[in-house]
């Protein structure tokens, strides 16, 4: 595992941390990230679009594992829109200050005693990109 003096300084200041490649089994090296997101989705079963809100966990190229604050029915399959709050602050307005993506739900943990939170382990549908969140707080308002 490595520790945080180990890290080079740009990562370590966003609070990133990379996981030991030795010890990873997965194509993509994955960081250690606290970031907000929101999620949603919609529901075959009851038809409805469902929104959430949790905590990014980790993050690799390939997909992420976040912490989901509300009760909201997941299995694995469903797809997401994921929006990843980032601390990157936008040069102009038309910078982009959020990462989107669609994923696949592929795995869930059930809630520990010490988190009461489910966990959600979801896979890239596409490459994730930038957005403007203030074109989106924009476009949503009208």
């Amino acid at each position: 595992q490595y520790r945080r003096e180990d890290v080079p300084y740009d990562c370590a200041q966003q609070g990133a941390l990379p996981l030991d490649l030795d010890e990873e089994r997965r194509r993509f090296q994955r960081l250690l990230v606290t970031l907000p997101v929101e999620y949603s989705t919609f529901h075959p079963e009851s038809g409805e679009f469902l929104h959430g809100q949790g905590i990014l966990k980790d993050f690799s190229l390939s997909g992420v594992f976040f912490h989901a604050f509300e009760p909201i029915p997941l299995q694995p399959g469903h797809t997401l829109t994921l929006t990843i709050i980032t601390p990157l602050a936008p040069l102009s307005r038309h910078d982009s200050s959020h990462i989107r993506a669609r994923a696949e739900v592929v795995r869930l943990e059930d809630p520990s005693p010490d988190n009461n939170y489910l966990g959600v382990g979801a896979c890239f549908l596409e490459f994730p990109c930038f957005i403007n969140s203030a074109v989106n707080q924009v476009n949503s308002n009208n």
